[in-house]
Order: structure tokens, then C-alpha cells, then sequence
């Protein structure tokens, strides 16, 4: 019993030995764990791989945020484009434990196509950009540099490196230029490809080709993008009257427009050797003096263009792909229904020359068959000074071009300059219409001129003149076109009648205007024939079209009205004469029938001659 007592002492005595010792040292501290990480990225594969910073832990749990975990202590994980929240738990034995986060982003990332094949020879012609071209671009006012394509990621162009243009601003014709070893051979070529990235919606995109040191032997042409923010590949296809003559190529981007944009192109190419696509021709000339003038549209001409109740705007051509016309840019003439006399008029410099000119020949596109078009010169100072000459579309050239000739006689000259455009005078139709190349033609010599001063007087009964041709091409007769001329070798009486040549795709016409003035009452039926006969059969789509017209006052503001005594004739004898006969009632208002009668035959859309003999109009019987 004593030795127990003395073992528990013992014991106590221990324990409260530990005790003041573990008073003594203080309570022990446990080690701080803390969780942390970083992370690479690679950004062409979408691999992260997770740098483990943690301190004081042993065991990790790694949540990637795309459902996939870890436990490794410096994981890897692959991702997906997008963004994702990392989340790493880390903790030791004892059971402490941290959390650290992290977003990550994986960028969409698209490959591009290295170059593999590159020229700057005229031979193979092929621009790639597969390696600096910057020492062989010449800058004129267009700054060029060679870098990554910013948008590869399409399937136009997904070549690594592209050209980059960007303008001065202070320039119109800013340009870059290219200079060649040898001429441009267009006879095994068909032309030139480009590929083009514009943020500017319709980006004119012209080239132009030279010879080097020769700047005036230069042919050009443009086109207009369809793509705005994206890739799109142009081609410009040249003929072979354009071979070896050219070795500079000039790039122009928006030409006379004064801006600072960029502009990206590539894979400059020379390609084919069939068929090329339509493009349209490119204007090289232009006039607004009254000496001569063209009007074109090859710059703007809209700060001299007054719009009175029609609207006008310089477009690009909405339809360049026929034989009549091809040009690039032309004037676009909105049509309110509210104004009847809507119209655009045009300030010249000088007074107009009739002397040593015919007249005018303009090209109208109208959606609507049978247009009329009138166009009237003024003195701008004095506007009751004036004359009026209208013509009339055809019907097969409706949604098509077509050129009007507008003839004027020695008498109006010196009294004019200003011109007034007018599209269907006198009605309310809404519509839109485009017209182009007004000029000045001829050499006053022919081609009638709207006055009758040199035609013989009328046969008794008859209110036209000279409708046998056997006083030849006078004044009373408008010989509408080049195909229509006077022929000494055939006719049906006599020896001459009218010959008119057609063309596909367009009309040949022969006119005479305001004849019987005084004579041609209203509310009356007059009887027209004439004798006709063909080459050939007029062929699919060919017709043959005659009208008269109840006319005005010269100079007043009633309009025409149209009598169609055929519009649609698609057979004429090819071996013997024959006489057409036609009536019609003139409008019931005297000032309607003030100036007179006026007719028209044309052939439309055909390649045969027409010959037409005999022409008369009178009071029906």
C-alpha cells in the first residue's frame, strides 16, 4: 500500500511537471498554409498549364471550369475557345486548407496560309506577299506596308501576309505603284485579279496601267466592292489591243476621294486566257464648256447640276454590261409624282453653237417603254428665250440604254446656255431614270436640226414635206443615228428614198419635227402610209415602229401627245414594196396641236436595212 502511494505521487508529480513546463514555452503555432497558382498559355493549341504556388499544402484539388479536375500538384488542361473560372483547393494533413481563383480566356484563334509561290515579273505576274515587296512599291501619296493579314480567318483569303494602303488625305489620287520588267502580255492573259478588304461599303478600286516613263500611254479601269468588312476578289480583264505596252501598275483606292482610310489588298495576279467577265469602262474625258461639250460623269458634277423637282446623284452604272453603254459612272434622276415639271438644268459657260454643230445625243435608261424626253435650252439670263426638242425610248430599249439625238438648227445658235433635262414633262409618274454622255456631235452640216427652212414646199393636200427623199437630206428630216442615210440606189418612184441601217440591240430612227404649224387642227383624223421594204427578216426580238405626235406651242409647256400607229411590226417583205397606211385623231384642244405634227419610224433590235419611200400624211378622206 505504502509503495502505491508512492507510484501515484510519483505520477502527480510528473504531470504537474509537464504542466508548468507547457505553461512556460506558450501555446505552440501550427504552419500557415496558403493556396495560390499561375498559368501559361498557348495560344494556337488552347493548352494552360497551371504553375502550383501554394505554400504548406500536400494535397491539391483543381477545378478547370470546363467540368474537368486535377490532383496533380502542376497540371495541364486544354481548352476550348471562352472564358473559364479556375478554382484550386489546397490543404495538409491536419486538415487546414485554402482556396485560390483565377479567369482565364482562350481567344478563338484562326490559322492563316503561308505564301508558298510569289512574282514580280510581267511574265507570271502573281503578288503574294510571301516575302517584304516594300523596295519595289513606289508611294505616291498612299502609304504601303507589308503585314499580317488582319482577318484570315474567311474563305476568300486566308493568306498570312497581306499589302496595307492607307491615304494621305491630302490627295484625291493618292496611289501606290508597282513597276515591272517587261510589258503586260493581254494576248495569253486575260487580265489582272486582286483581292481587296475594304470597312468602307462600295470602295472604288481602280487600276490603272502605264508605261513607265510615258504617263500619258496609260489605259484604266475600276470596280466597285460588294463586301464591306471582308475579303472579295475583283478581276479587270484587258484585251489584246492592250499587250505590250504597259510595265506600271498603279493602284488607286477610292480615287478623288480625300480621305485618310486603310485599305488592304493581295494575291495582284495576272490570270486566264478565255472569256472576261463584264466590267465597265472607266471615263478618261470630259467637258462642261459650251465649246464642247461631254458630259460623262467621270468626276462629280453635282455642285453644277440644279435639281428642280428631280433629284439628282452620281452613281456607279447599274447596268454596264451591253453595247451602248459601258461607262462606269452616270446620272441617277429621282422622279417625284408631285412635280409634273420636274426637272435638272445645267449652266454652260458660253452660248451654244449650232453653226458647227447638229445638236446633242444623249443616253437615258428609263424602266418604262416609250419615255419621253425632252430636253430645252434656255438663255440662263432670260428664261422666256427657249427651245424645246423631245425624243421618245423605245419600247424594246425599256430597263435598257438607248442614245437619243436631239437636233437643232443653224438659227439657234448663240442664243443658249443653259440645258434642261426633262423625263416624262407634264405627268405625275414616280419613277427613276439615269442618263449619260451628253454631248454635242456633228459638224452643223446634216442631220436636219429640228427647222424646216430648207425643205421644198409640201405636195397639194400633203402637210409633210420632201416625203419622197428626192430633195435629199435637208433640213426638215432628222437622220436620227449614223445608220440612217439617203440612198440613190433604191426607192419605189423616183430615185432615192430614206435607208436605215439597224443594229442589234439598239434603235435606228428617221424624224421629222413640227411640220404643218397652222394647218393640223383638233378633233380631226389624219391618214398616214408610207412604202417600206426590208434586206432580211427583222430576226428574234427585231420590230418595226412608227409615231406621230400632236405637238404644242415651240417654246410653251404642253407636252406632246403620241399617236402609235405600229409598235410591234416583226415582218416586212424582203422582195417587194409594200404600203402601210395608218390614221389617227389629234387631242381635242387647239393648244395641244399648236406646233404642228411630228413623226417617227425606227427599227428596233434588227440587223436589216430598212428603206422607207413615199412618206405621207394628210386629212383622212
Amino acid at each position: 500500500m505504502k509503495n502505491l502511494i508512492q507510484t501515484i505521487k510519483k505520477v502527480s508529480l510528473l504531470i504537474l511537471a509537464i504542466s508548468f513546463i507547457g505553461c512556460d514555452g506558450g501555446e505552440a503555432a501550427l504552419p500557415n498554409l496558403r493556396a495560390g497558382f499561375t498559368h501559361t498559355i498557348n495560344a494556337d493549341t488552347g493548352t494552360v498549364t497551371f504553375i502550383n504556388t501554394t505554400i504548406n499544402a500536400s494535397i491539391y484539388a483543381w477545378n478547370f471550369g470546363d467540368e474537368s479536375t486535377s490532383t496533380l500538384i502542376n497540371p495541364v488542361n486544354v481548352y476550348e475557345p471562352g472564358t473559364y473560372l479556375v478554382v484550386l483547393t489546397a490543404s495538409n494533413v491536419s486538415g487546414a486548407f485554402d482556396i485560390f481563383t483565377d479567369e482565364i480566356t482562350i481567344e478563338d484563334v484562326a490559322l492563316c496560309d503561308a505564301e508558298t509561290v510569289e512574282s514580280l515579273s510581267a511574265t507570271d505576274l502573281n503578288i503574294t506577299f510571301m516575302s517584304d515587296p516594300t523596295d519595289s512599291i513606289i508611294n505616291d501619296g498612299a502609304t504601303f506596308a507589308w503585314i499580317t493579314n488582319p482577318d484570315s480567318d474567311n474563305s476568300v483569303n486566308a493568306s498570312c501576309k497581306v499589302g496595307e494602303v492607307t491615304k494621305s488625305g491630302n490627295n484625291p489620287g493618292d496611289n501606290i505603284q508597282i513597276d515591272l520588267d517587261a510589258k503586260l502580255d493581254f494576248n495569253t492573259n486575260e487580265g489582272l485579279k486582286i483581292k481587296v478588304w475594304s470597312s468602307i461599303p462600295s470602295t472604288e478600286v481602280r487600276i490603272k496601267l502605264e508605261e513607265i516613263g510615258t504617263p500619258a500611254n496609260n489605259t484604266e479601269k475600276f470596280l466597285i466592292t460588294t463586301v464591306t468588312n471582308g475579303w472579295e476578289e475583283l478581276s479587270f480583264p484587258f484585251t489584246n489591243a492592250d499587250s505590250n505596252k504597259y510595265n506600271k501598275v498603279v493602284l488607286f483606292f477610292d480615287f478623288n476621294a480625300e480621305n485618310t482610310d486603310t485599305y488592304y489588298f493581295d494575291d495582284l495576279t495576272l490570270y486566264g486566257n478565255g472569256t472576261a467577265p463584264v466590267v465597265c469602262d472607266a471615263e478618261t474625258v470630259e467637258s462642261l464648256s459650251a465649246t464642247d461639250l461631254n458630259i460623262t460623269f467621270m468626276s462629280d458634277p453635282t455642285a453644277s447640276i440644279v435639281s428642280d423637282g428631280a433629284v439628282f446623284s452620281w452613281v456607279n452604272n447599274p447596268d454596264f454590261g451591253n453595247t451602248v453603254n459601258t461607262s462606269c459612272k452616270v446620272a441617277q434622276i429621282d422622279r417625284t409624282s408631285a412635280a409634273q415639271y420636274a426637272n435638272n438644268q445645267i449652266i454652260v459657260d458660253a452660248k451654244l453653237d449650232f453653226n458647227s454643230n447638229s445638236g446633242f445625243k444623249l443616253k437615258v435608261w428609263s424602266p418604262t417603254a416609250s419615255t419621253n424626253v425632252l430636253l430645252k435650252l434656255e438663255d440662263q439670263t432670260n428664261s422666256g428665250i427657249y427651245k424645246e426638242v423631245f425624243a421618245i425610248t423605245s419600247a424594246a430599249s425599256a430597263g435598257e440604254w438607248e442614245e437619243l439625238t436631239f437636233n437643232f438648227a443653224g438659227a439657234d445658235s448663240n442664243k443658249f446656255d443653259k440645258i434642261v433635262v426633262f423625263f416624262q414633262l407634264g405627268t405625275t409618274t414616280e419613277e427613276t431614270y439615269y442618263f449619260d454622255d451628253l454631248k454635242l456631235y456633228g459638224d452643223g452640216s446634216g442631220g436636219g436640226g429640228g427647222g424646216n427652212d430648207d425643205c421644198p414646199e409640201p405636195p397639194a393636200g400633203e402637210l409633210l414635206a420632201n416625203g419622197d427623199f428626192e430633195a435629199g437630206d435637208v433640213g426638215c428630216w432628222q437622220l436620227l443615228t449614223s445608220g440612217v442615210t439617203i440612198s440613190t440606189t433604191v426607192s419605189n418612184g423616183g430615185t432615192q428614198s430614206a435607208e436605215l441601217q439597224g443594229g442589234t440591240g439598239v434603235a435606228v430612227g428617221l424624224k421629222m419635227e413640227r411640220f404643218g404649224i397652222g394647218l393640223v387642227t383638233p378633233n380631226t383624223s389624219y391618214t398616214v402610209s408610207f412604202d417600206i421594204i426590208a434586206s432580211d427578216a427583222l430576226g428574234e426580238g427585231g420590230v418595226v415602229k412608227a409615231f406621230t405626235f400632236s405637238e404644242g406651242a415651240d417654246g410653251g409647256t404642253v407636252a406632246a401627245t403620241q399617236h402609235v400607229l405600229t409598235d410591234n411590226t416583226t415582218s416586212i417583205s424582203t422582195t417587194v414594196w409594200e404600203t402601210k397606211t395608218f390614221t389617227f385623231t389629234t387631242p381635242g384642244n387647239a393648244n395641244q396641236v399648236e406646233g404642228g405634227l411630228s413623226f417617227l419610224i425606227e427599227i428596233v433590235n434588227s440587223a436589216a436595212r430598212l428603206n422607207v419611200d413615199n412618206i405621207s400624211v394628210r386629212l383622212t378622206p
